[in-house]
């Protein structure tokens, strides 16, 4: 894992840059874990991350504030959407981890809503 990607292992925040159909960046700020020289994200399965990231697993990631302010350098990724009720509790468990109670209102939410959970799985990028 290169030193840029493994350093945002422990940042509370990160900026995931994915792409639209036309090519245009889409930001959002997600909480990520590590685990095996990985990072991983927890979302929703109704996102517009999700559906970007089916189309185009190339992506960027950048250490940033909980509104999506970057606060460090992009670093290439590729992504892969793990949709195995294996992946969920391993990602909740990493999460928990990290994150403790700041989790329950999350959680709670995607209960509320009834929509299922994703774990996106990050690596360095080939290129890198």
């Amino acid at each position: 894992m290169n030193a840029s990607f493994q350093a945002l292992a422990g940042v509370s925040y990160v900026s995931l840059e994915s792409y639209r159909k036309s090519g245009a960046p889409a930001r959002t700020p997600v909480w990520i874990a590590a685990d095996g020289g990985k990072l991983y994200c927890w979302t929703l399965s109704t996102t517009g991350k999700i559906k970007r990231i089916r189309a185009n697993a190339n992506v960027r990631l950048a250490k940033c504030n909980a509104s999506g302010k970057l606060e460090g350098e992009w670093v290439m990724a590729e992504a892969r959407i793990l949709d195995s009720p294996a992946a969920l509790k391993a990602q909740l468990r990493r999460l928990r981890a990290k994150y403790g109670w700041k989790l329950l209102p999350f959680r709670l939410i995607s209960f509320l809503r009834r929509a299922p959970t994703l774990t996106i799985e990050f690596s360095p990028a080939s290129s890198d």
